[in-house]
């Protein structure tokens, strides 16, 4: 059973908003692309390990938590990729979408990748952040007086990561290699805990989740401001004619753009409107058309006249 199914992140809306509205001349246009191009690829790994767990016979009871996140008594953030619960034992995956030649020293804590192009880049220790979930999860486990095994693998999602020697006897493998991992674990491990326990301390974990808000510095000054058509790749603002929506390039008529750029306007300034930012943000001229524009909106309002203000519902 999935406790905990995995989602976008904000982070990766947020970027795909920037990247969507800056000008591509924009001189850090390439560095928001970038990272938005390696937090997608990452989901994407993850989706696919999440396919492969699918294809499991598993064992009875079972809980699944996808991108578990916690805040620890220090006030750092655990972020888990997913967490395995089963009568035999506590499964925490850190998935990796990695290219390229694969290389670790185990003495320094250090992951090397080596690219097509012969690039040699230094990454974080995976086993480092394993062990640091692994702990929290220990300490979690004892202070509840349960007794269950707890394991844990890096997992990569992509058949282009090549491991060499030095992985030996490190808990990684691909993703088709999970199968034959999870058998061999429950073979290894007799079930020990009652149904009732295991549901019990994976409803815990349930309620402790909670969603880190990743900070991002958003040009807004710089970004395309207006209602944007989605087939025109550079900013094309639509115009408002007659109830609808359209693109005077490409002729689209798009009856959900409002709520969409609605949702841009969340992302990237808040949940907080007033005729003013509104007017701003979706490129309107008139107050009077953005106020009849307003109430089509899932707004809640407060006060009157020129002191309104709105907030975006969820």
């Amino acid at each position: 059973m999935i406790l905990l199914a995995r989602q976008t992140s904000e982070l990766q809306k947020i970027l795909e908003v920037i990247v969507r509205r800056l000008p591509r001349t924009y001189n850090q246009y390439f560095n928001y692309y970038e990272h938005l191009r390696r937090i997608q690829a990452g989901f994407a790994g993850e989706q696919r390990v999440d396919e492969e767990w699918q294809e499991l016979d598993l064992p009875s009871p079972h809980y699944i938590l996808h991108d578990f996140q916690v805040i620890n008594h220090a006030g750092s953030t655990h972020q888990m990729d997913t967490i395995f619960l089963c009568p035999h034992f506590l499964l925490i995956l850190e998935i990796k979408n990695i290219t390229g030649i694969l290389s670790y020293d185990a003495s320094f804590a250090q992951f090397i990748r080596t690219t097509a192009d012969g690039t040699v880049e230094g990454m974080s220790d995976p086993f480092q952040q394993l062990e640091r979930h692994v702990a929290w999860m220990k300490r979690l486990i004892q202070q509840e007086r349960l007794s269950l095994p707890i394991l844990h693998a890096v997992v990569l999602a992509t058949k282009n990561g090549i491991l060499t020697e030095d992985f030996k006897g490190q808990p990684i493998f691909h993703v088709t290699g999970l199968r034959s991992q999870m058998q061999k674990w429950l073979e290894l491990h007799p079930s020990v805990k009652k149904r009732e326990d295991l549901f019990r301390f994976s409803n815990l974990l349930l309620t402790m989740h909670t969603r880190v808000k990743r900070e991002i510095n958003v040009p807004l000054r710089d970004i395309v401001k207006g209602v944007l058509c989605t087939n025109c790749v550079d900013g094309q603002p639509l115009r408002y004619h007659y109830k609808k929506w359209l693109c005077p390039r490409c002729g689209l008529v798009d009856r959900d753009a409002l709520i969409r750029t609605l949702e841009d306007y969340r992302l990237l300034v808040g949940t907080k409107l007033t005729n003013k930012s509104f007017c701003e943000f979706f490129a309107i001229d008139s107050p009077n058309l953005a106020y009849k524009l307003l109430q089509q909106l899932p707004l809640k309002a407060e006060g009157i006249k020129r002191h309104r203000k709105y907030w975006i519902m969820e």
